[in-house]
């Protein structure tokens, strides 16, 4: 009783701080002209709206989880005293996020580039470290876990410094961050009070009740953003205290607790990460095809979308305690089907939001086999074709070499033209009529003090069927081979024609 009554004080008086900072900071905001004005696409909003909320999120949350731990002593109780460890642990956890807070608090009143605020990042995460966040060994239910050593550094600075930036990421939308955390932080005073990690209970409830406080102000209509002093320091603190959260009986982490609890986001960065990489373009750049503003595209209105966006984030919070905290044959069947569901979801979900880069990637993906050995077939070939051209005596030959290889490759045709060569008018003209495209690989020579001119041209149909995307790659080869039969037989003093030895070039071709 004595706990619930210390949890329900937390909280109510970090809401209470914040309802009443709140306005205080969008006066001040306003005062100082510190917007965030609308660009009319990733910043959405029809009028700029102050841009500085995170300072009454953070205030509430950390002044008065630190108040209430002082007051109640050093060695605070709750069902069962608080040691040493778990008080470094939560002077990290505030050090870390007050260094961010702070951070973000320069960024939105002058701007930083994003290699400062990565540098924070990585600072606070590595204070976070050494004073206890971190895992040895993980779990994915009941049980001992697997030892992983020291491979659990790097991935939890990785987990706070990506989970603090997709955090980041999602803050693009009335309501969504501030909403996505509070589920978040319920998820984790779930998994603590049943884990028994009593020490993470006040902060989380404090966050919460901070956050619950800021989105009178940001929800449905906002009056102020969080901002990145609101962002980093609240994504910070939500990556480290999942992770003590989620600790077991036996020392190990619940893995896919902290997984669950802030799934859209790391959902929404994992696919902001791949399309990115997959359009060749930054990674920390900033673009509007964050899974809300595809919602928003689809005519949904940005109250429901941020309504939609909290229902699954609670929805895969409750499946993922399923799961971790249920008997292992019950965890068992609620693990495949909802795995089931999340891979329609996100099948059914990247087609109707038109995130068109993951179904050209699948569809690379699917056909890469089949792809890879005609590479593979094309390249013999086409060495073995190179081999044959030089063994070509003179120009009719080699026309006789290039048109047999061409149905080898599955293309319409290939020709020499240029300078000393009959125009192939008849050949284009015919397969012009064939409903084809041409690519032309120019080849240039240097002969008696001027350039000469030559073209390989190989046409294709348009049709997916008949293969066209090769005909680049064989270019690439045979351009070069071509180049030096040319410069052997069309420039020098000795023209002579040889016989025509069309069946021995058929033969050597046939290596299929």
């Amino acid at each position: 009783m004595r706990t619930l009554l210390w949890l329900s004080e937390a909280f109510g008086l970090a809401l209470t701080l914040v309802l009443l900072i709140t306005p205080l900071v969008i006066r001040s905001a306003g005062a100082l002209k510190l917007y965030d004005a609308p660009d009319g696409g990733r910043r959405m909003h029809a009028l700029p709206v102050p841009r500085l909320g995170g300072v009454g999120v953070f205030l509430g949350a950390a002044a008065i989880s630190c108040l209430l731990f002082i007051r109640t002593s050093p060695r605070f109780t709750t069902p069962g005293p608080v040691g040493d460890a778990e008080i470094r642990f939560l002077a990290g956890a505030f050090i870390g996020s007050a260094i961010l807070f702070l951070t973000g608090l320069v960024d939105d009143i002058r701007g930083l580039s994003p290699g400062v605020k990565l540098l924070a990042q990585l600072l606070a995460a590595t204070i976070a470290i050494a004073f206890g966040a971190g895992f040895d060994s993980i779990a994915l239910g009941y049980g001992p876990g697997v030892e992983i050593g020291w491979v659990g550094l790097p991935i939890t600075l990785l987990w706070i410094v990506g989970v603090t930036n997709v955090f980041n990421f999602i803050d693009g939308l009335d309501g969504l961050a501030g909403g996505i955390a509070v589920v978040a932080s319920a998820t984790i005073i779930a998994a603590a009070a049943l884990l028994g990690n009593f020490s993470v209970l006040l902060p989380t409830v404090a966050l919460m009740g901070a956050l619950l406080g800021f989105l009178r102000y940001n929800f449905p209509k906002a009056q102020i953003f969080l901002g990145d002093s609101g962002s980093l320091s609240v994504g910070f603190l939500l990556a480290v205290l999942s992770l003590q959260a989620s600790v077991n009986s036996s020392g190990a982490t619940l893995v896919i607790l902290p997984l669950v609890a802030l799934f859209v986001p790391l959902m929404d960065g994992a696919l902001a990460i791949i399309r990115r990489w997959l359009r060749h373009v930054p990674l920390s750049g900033a673009d509007a095809r964050h899974i809300h503003h595809r919602l928003l595209a689809l005519g949904i209105s940005p109250a429901r979308t941020a309504i939609l966006l909290w229902t699954l984030a609670a929805g895969m919070a409750i499946f993922g305690l399923l799961i971790a905290l249920t008997a292992p044959f019950v965890a068992t069947s609620i693990a495949i089907f909802g795995l089931v569901g999340v891979a329609v979801m996100l099948i059914y979900g990247t087609n109707l939001l038109s995130y068109h880069e993951l179904m050209v990637a699948g569809e690379v993906i699917l056909t890469a086999p089949s792809r890879a050995r005609r590479v593979i077939s094309d390249q013999i070939l086409a060495l073995d074709l190179t081999g044959v051209i030089q063994e070509a005596q003179n120009l009719d030959e080699l026309k006789l070499v290039l048109s047999d290889a061409a149905m080898q490759f599955g293309f319409f045709g290939i020709e020499l033209t240029g300078e000393a060569l009959s125009p192939g008018g008849t050949q284009d003209r015919m397969l012009s009529a064939n409903w084809a495209w041409k690519l032309d690989y120019p080849i240039r020579i240097e002969a008696d003090d001027r350039m000469a001119f030559y073209v390989l041209s190989i046409w294709c149909s348009p049709e997916q069927s008949s293969r066209p995307y090769g005909a680049e790659r064989v270019a690439r080869v045979l351009g070069p081979a071509l180049h030096h039969w040319c410069e052997l037989h069309l420039h020098d003093s000795d023209r002579g024609r040889a016989p025509i030895r069309r069946p021995t070039f058929r033969r050597r071709l046939r290596i299929n």
